[in-house]
């Protein structure tokens, strides 16, 4: 949503309409896989996260090379207050009791998320590391699905991207710990993991990146346009409705930003056992 609040200023600077057409699957690889052989004329482009272009490719193989089959071109959003969460009567009232359930019944807990390598995905696995917690997850196309798993009963809990204060505050669920840097001002009593004693925090950026090879001057005028989209008041009140904060990086920033998280995801997840190795090559 916070995209198609994006596209209408960005058009308008562009001088033409910017279609927004979704592919989804593989945690956003799908869609990323169809822009890394299109044209590079600046026509097709991805709007997706960071961690659709790093995390996930370093846990499963995909048809791109993360490093190189991409201009990237932008971000404009951040996607910081991701949580846990359980179902409203749920015997865990804490994090605190759900950890401890957890290991003290191994394999027991099973747990959804957006897809394989999405920063909720992440977060549960960094934490079953460093508690040395066995869970089972549970994959869906999404966000929204994988928070259906929970209400229908299908998971014990969920580790839900960022617009769950609807359904915490309508009395369905309950939420046990955010991933942000600091509390959520609506959710005062709510701990985040870093407080916690994990050290995680959640780093995921919504972005447009072109295919590898995208002209100096394209990339320039993208990068101009869809800039100018985020300063718009609609832009902005769409962030704020979606829990989101407007976070922009330029081309060059953005680049550096995605071969410094490749580095320190790969480095963390041999660490902590995610992957033995990198499931797919950078270059």
């Amino acid at each position: 949503m916070s995209l198609r609040a994006l596209a209408p200023a960005a058009g308008q600077a562009l001088g033409q309409p910017i279609v927004v057409e979704n592919k989804e699957g593989g945690g956003g690889t799908v869609a990323a896989s169809v822009v890394a052989v299109a044209p590079a004329d600046g026509y097709t482009l991805f709007a997706g996260q960071n961690v659709s272009i790093i995390d996930t490719a370093l846990m499963q193989k995909v048809t791109f090379k993360p490093l190189k089959s991409f201009t990237p071109i932008m971000t404009f959003a951040a996607s910081e207050h991701s949580a846990l969460l359980v179902k409203s009567d749920a015997p865990w009232k804490t994090f605190k009791e759900f950890i401890e359930y957890a290991k003290a019944n191994p394999g027991k807990i099973k747990y959804s998320s957006a897809g394989v390598g999405s920063g909720m995905h992440v977060a549960m696995e960094y934490v079953a590391y460093m508690g040395g917690i066995k869970w089972v997850h549970v994959p869906y196309k999404g966000t929204a699905p994988s928070r259906t798993a929970l209400l229908g009963g299908h998971v014990d809990a969920c580790s839900s991207g960022v617009d769950w204060p609807p359904f915490v505050l309508s009395g369905q669920l309950r939420v046990l710990a955010t991933h942000g840097l600091e509390r959520m001002a609506q959710f005062p009593d709510t701990p985040t993991l870093k407080e916690l004693g994990y050290g995680f925090v959640s780093e995921t950026v919504h972005s447009i990146l072109g295919p590898a090879g995208l002209s100096p001057d394209i990339v320039k005028k993208l990068e101009r346009a869809l800039i100018k989209g985020t300063e718009t008041p609609e832009f902005r009140s769409a962030c704020e409705k979606l829990y989101l904060s407007r976070t922009v990086m330029d081309s060059s920033q953005y680049e550096q930003h995605l071969k410094e998280k490749w580095g320190r995801t790969e480095k963390m997840f041999v660490e902590i056992g995610i992957i033995k190795e990198a499931a797919t090559q950078p270059y």
